[in-house]
């Protein structure tokens, strides 16, 4: 689906366009500001507003192939700028992340993605207040979509952070004298903070290169909120760094529970050894069929032998049990 939208700064009025065919029109008025978001587009849809653009074709290949690394593209005229969009699935515990390539000239903006992405809903309500505060320019319209994408890390952050803390609190928590294994959560939890950063860390560097870069399609003004796009990843990219840190640790203390639990059921079962141990010497000793053996013929031995296996038994329990191996 193609939803064409654009800013006529002659009527301050944002306007939806019904034909394709009228967008190279609009583009060459440069008082206009354009934005065609293609949602699932087909490769004749994305064909032709290449060629109404003009766009490179290794751009549209990388818009075409998907799973592109967050990155910013320069061209002859417009930039290809990669980002993505975050959710949190909870039944499936991870989070998705639906890419999204942006087209960028002086006064238009297209953008490609092939699943929904609510944020750009936002985006636009939020290009539409904005227009009116700062410049307006392109740059206006890219702050409102990256900023918008980027303030849907911090719930996914706050999901994993909420499983981090609970987890800290299962690893030491014991539940009827047995505790669980968090090994493989602790690593689930991982290896979505690790896939978090791969998205983040790059789109950071990303934000950087676009406020350090003079472009000539963004006013000096837009680049001050740029650079708050910035700060906001890096706040997210070292608690990432931070939190994936903690769960070394929680991996480490899960992994000495484990091992304490394991030496404490060993302590227990070698206890155990030693007193069947002395009760199969005691038992051993009148089993031997020697003829001089003083308590063979007594009519008392198996209730003595029975007694002293017990008393010896009661008294390796009492040293163990002082020692607190039991």
């Amino acid at each position: 689906m193609i939803t064409p939208v654009f800013f006529c700064k002659q009527t301050q009025k944002f306007e939806y366009v019904d034909n394709l065919d009228e967008v190279s029109e609009l583009v060459k008025e440069k008082g206009n500001l354009i934005w065609i978001d293609l949602n699932n587009p087909s490769a004749d849809e994305l064909k032709k507003i290449g060629e109404e653009f003009a766009f490179h074709p290794l751009a549209l290949e990388d818009a075409t192939g998907q799973h592109q690394r967050p990155k910013v593209d320069e061209y002859e005229n417009f930039y290809l700028v990669v980002f993505y969009s975050l959710d949190y699935d909870l039944e499936a515990n991870r989070f998705r992340a639906t890419e999204i390539d942006m087209f960028m000239g002086e006064n238009f903006l297209v953008t490609v993605h092939y699943r929904e992405v609510p944020a750009l809903k936002e985006a636009k309500k939020r290009w539409e207040s904005n227009s009116y505060v700062i410049n307006r320019d392109i740059g206006v319209l890219l702050y409102s979509l990256l900023d918008t994408l980027v303030d849907e890390c911090f719930p996914v952050l706050d999901t994993i952070i909420d499983q981090v803390e609970e987890l800290e609190d299962l690893i030491f928590q014991e539940t009827k004298g047995r505790r669980h294994n968090y090994t493989q959560t602790i690593l689930a939890i991982k290896r979505n903070l690790i896939n978090l950063r791969r998205i983040v860390a790059p789109e950071r560097d990303l934000l950087n290169v676009i406020t350090r870069h003079d472009s000539p399609i963004f006013s000096e003004k837009s680049n001050f909120y740029f650079q708050d796009v910035y700060d906001h990843l890096v706040r997210v990219t070292d608690s990432v760094d931070s939190y994936r840190d903690l769960l070394s640790g929680a991996l480490d203390a899960n992994l000495a529970v484990i091992s304490n639990d394991l030496n404490i059921v060993m302590r227990t079962l070698t206890a155990c050894s030693i007193i069947l141990m002395s009760d199969a010497l005691i038992a051993g000793i009148y089993g031997m069929n020697f003829t001089n053996m003083p308590e063979l013929s007594w009519q008392y031995g198996y209730p003595w032998c029975i007694c002293l296996m017990v008393v010896v038994t009661g008294l390796i329990w009492w040293v163990f049990k002082r020692k607190k191996w039991f």
